[in-house]
């Protein structure tokens, strides 16, 4: 591994430590709860990313697995009144089992068609979701209970929780990046038909991938909503629930693993910012108007502005008459 490898590995490992120790250096609750936000948008980030950013299939139905994952520990918890902390792997199996549905008839187009398919299905579920009361409560939603009475104690522990979220994402999307399956994934992004001429199990890996990064988000869905104490049809299964990845990743950089939490962090600083400053009617117009900016100006992103500086040569010194007159033969 070379020193660059090394080294932002062991730098997000201080950075752990630091954003560990936040919540006991006497913080106001305000910023506690904004912690768990951008954690929650880093992971939901890298989740998106395993198939979006290293294979290149670009969904914009990610939301429908966020919300299958709410659904499933919200319903169970209205039906049968089990813990949501108990079902949240039953979250990550349904979402899994969703994708694996998609997957099967989505995988046959590519591009925008896949683009436009996976939203529907955001609107289909979104729809179930009103119309199947019996499970779901409609559209007067499901809530959930309280953690703990204390609300600073129930901060604290839902900072971490989305502190280990985002963590774990994190060292999976790295995992993935210096595994054979993600060079596997890359060739499929770069050409698919290429990959399989070269014995990439293109179908496999795609399957693989979509299912990871819908079991990933169907977990942080389950821990989002039992964070809220509610779900509902039109907040779970929404379009910007769905977009807000994309910018993140593509904003950061999508190739590697650090442009999502780059790119949720700047999202979350700016979003939180403008809302406050300018209020929600405008701060979404001046916000999307600063990514279509950065997506024209940076399609690589960050990191990829990043990279091309560090791999830009550096002019070779101008020569002097003392160099000159040392050279042998001068």
């Amino acid at each position: 591994m070379t020193a660059e490898g090394t080294r932002r590995p062991l730098l997000a490992a201080l950075a752990l430590a630091a954003l560990a120790a936040l919540p006991f250096a006497g913080i106001p609750t305000f910023y506690i709860e904004q912690g768990f936000l951008l954690f929650f948008f880093v992971a939901l980030a890298q989740s998106w990313n395993v198939l979006g950013g290293y294979s290149g299939y670009l969904s914009l139905g990610h939301a429908a697995f966020v919300g299958i994952g709410g659904y499933t520990v919200g319903s169970l918890y209205f039906l049968l009144r089990w813990s949501p902390f108990l079902t949240f792997p039953l979250a990550a199996l349904a979402a899994a089992a969703l994708a694996l549905v998609i997957g099967a008839i989505c995988f046959r187009i590519r591009g925008s068609y896949f683009l436009i398919a996976t939203m529907l299905v955001l609107f289909i579920m979104q729809s179930l979701a009103v119309n199947l009361g019996s499970l779901t409560n409609g559209a007067n939603g499901i809530d959930l209970p309280l953690f703990t009475s204390d609300f600073e104690t129930e901060g604290r522990i839902w900072y971490f929780a989305g502190l280990a979220m985002a963590a774990v994402t994190s060292l999976i999307a790295y995992a993935i990046e210096h595994s054979r399956f993600g060079l596997n994934l890359m060739a499929i992004r770069e050409d698919e038909d290429v990959a399989r001429s070269m014995g990439v199990r293109v179908v496999h890996c795609k399957a693989a991938a979509f299912m990871l990064s819908a079991a990933l988000a169907g977990v942080l869905g389950a821990f989002y909503t039992y964070r809220a104490h509610i779900i509902e049809p039109f907040t779970a299964f929404s379009l910007d629930l769905s977009a807000a990845p994309i910018l993140m990743a593509i904003l950061g950089g999508s190739r590697n693993w650090i442009g999502p939490i780059l790119g949720a962090a700047i999202y979350d600083v700016i979003s939180t910012t403008l809302t406050l400053s300018v209020g929600n009617e405008y701060s979404d117009i001046v916000f999307a108007a600063f990514l279509i900016a950065v997506v024209l100006l940076l399609p690589q992103g960050i990191m990829g502005l990043l990279a091309r500086s560090s791999a830009r040569p550096r002019p070779l010194p101008e020569p002097n008459a003392k160099t000159v007159a040392a050279q042998p033969g001068k």
